[in-house]
């Protein structure tokens, strides 16, 4: 029982982190591009895949 309470903390304490990080962003004005970054995230990782998995052939 005490691993899933340290669990839910964990989780708990990563949903503050995102919270107060989104707003101090806004408040830095830098909430926009670092919107923008995360949406190509998964793309540029897709292509650094693609290109580690060309580079082993």
């Amino acid at each position: 029982m005490k691993n899933k309470k340290s669990l839910v903390d964990m989780v708990l304490g990563v949903v503050i982190f995102l919270v107060f990080l989104l707003m101090m962003l806004k408040m830095t004005g830098l909430y926009e591009p670092f919107i923008k970054t995360i949406r190509y995230l998964p793309d540029f990782l897709k292509d650094i895949g693609n290109s580690w998995k060309a580079g082993l052939k």
